[in-house]
């Protein structure tokens, strides 16, 4: 056992392992990963490699729920009750700086808050998602508020307050209706400042939408950049990265190929690689729009071209229209970075017909925590 880290550790439900010394916790999620596999009757993983880096203060993201008794993370096991923190351990300085001003304006306005009962669906504030850079300084506080609230003009007022007295970033106010539970959103305004961030990943500078998704951990990101980098022989006629975002894979991977294609089907992250790969003068890639079901308008164009496919699917892994789609295009290589290990396990059983699979790499962006990333390279079948 080890001495946790976190005076609320094993009530607040952001971390489960800090209990745990470092070394136990990535045997467990070693052995998590072999048993998904062998739930799936794939082969069994030898002796997983892992990389890692700070065990602490590595998350540039944070999205902190408001109680009566100011921001917190909800109770393990416990959805609605909120557990009020004074720093997180595994959030970064700079979130944590964020994190101390909110407290102090908490407290400066707690008479005039509306705080949001998830019991009630009634009341105006929910969140604060608290995002900030490593490289650059850049940070924003989202404030998500109940679209649905009588009070939110006068929330605003408040929120306005805190951008008044931080003025060194971004300041917006998010709306989702009170009967969901998100803390992002395509309806938001800003209060001050901009929309999105810059974070620098190795020679290149990324644009993201404080409301899109980016590594929340950018010194294993830049491991797992560099890993499939290594992955790719180079010497490709295009390089396809699906689920592109912002464009971090492919941007980096640009020079290996004649062509680079990043896909998405989040129009702020497309926006945002577009603008990263002028900003980068990355002269053969392009960026585009589209979801599972639009990717045949690809086949024509990657006919009998020797291609590269990156994959990095969210937690509910590959549509079937999207396997069909790489069955169809047969890709020279793929690698899959899942953050789902039993989803990735999934996956490859319907793609083994098809290809051969390396033993998944751990990349653990997410210390103290269950959460496991990991890579596979599939490589097509010779005839």
């Amino acid at each position: 056992m080890t001495e946790p880290k976190c005076a609320v550790f094993g009530k607040c439900g952001g971390c489960f392992y800090q209990d745990k010394g470092y070394d136990a916790q990535l045997a467990i999620k070693k052995n998590t990963v072999k048993e998904e596999f062998a739930g799936k009757n794939l082969r069994e993983p030898g002796e997983l490699s892992v990389f890692f880096k700070n065990e602490f203060n590595y998350r540039n993201r944070m999205d902190f729920v408001f109680s009566g008794d100011g921001p917190g993370l909800r109770q393990r096991g416990m959805f609605s009750r909120i557990v009020p923190l004074q720093e997180c351990p595994i959030a970064s300085e700079g979130v944590n700086r964020i994190l101390k001003d909110l407290i102090l304006w908490f407290g400066e306005n707690r008479d005039e808050l509306d705080v949001f009962s998830v019991t009630e669906n009634t009341g105006t504030l929910r969140y604060a998602v608290i995002r900030s850079c490593v490289f650059g300084g850049d940070w924003t506080v989202t404030f998500i508020l109940n679209k649905d609230s009588e009070n939110i003009e006068a929330h605003k007022k408040i929120i306005e307050r805190f951008a008044e007295k931080n003025p060194s970033g971004s300041v917006l106010a998010g709306y989702v209706k009170n009967n969901t539970d998100v803390s992002v959103t395509e309806e938001y305004e800003i209060i001050r400042g901009k929309e999105t961030l810059k974070e620098r990943l190795g020679p290149y500078a990324f644009e993201f939408h404080s409301q899109g998704f980016f590594q929340n951990n950018p010194a294993v990101a830049m491991d797992m950049i560099q890993y499939v980098k290594e992955s790719v022989a180079g010497g490709y006629d295009v390089i396809v990265d699906l689920f592109g975002g912002v464009g971090t894979f492919g941007i980096h991977l640009a020079d290996k190929a004649k062509e680079t294609v990043i896909i998405d089907s989040s129009g702020p992250g497309i926006k945002c690689a577009k603008r990263n790969i002028i900003e980068n003068k990355i002269e053969n890639a392009e960026a585009y729009e589209l979801n599972a079901k639009e990717l045949s308008f690809f086949e024509e164009k990657l006919k009998d071209k020797k291609c590269f496919f990156v994959l990095d699917p969210p937690r509910a892994g590959l549509h079937r229209k999207t396997v069909k789609f790489i069955k169809r295009v047969r890709p020279e290589r793929m690698v899959y970075v899942s953050c789902n290990p039993r989803q990735l396990a999934s996956d490859i059983s319907v793609l083994k017909d098809v290809y051969d699979y390396s033993d998944p790499v751990i990349f653990d962006m997410f210390p103290q925590t269950k959460h496991i990333e990991n890579i596979s390279v599939l490589t097509l079948k010779k005839v």
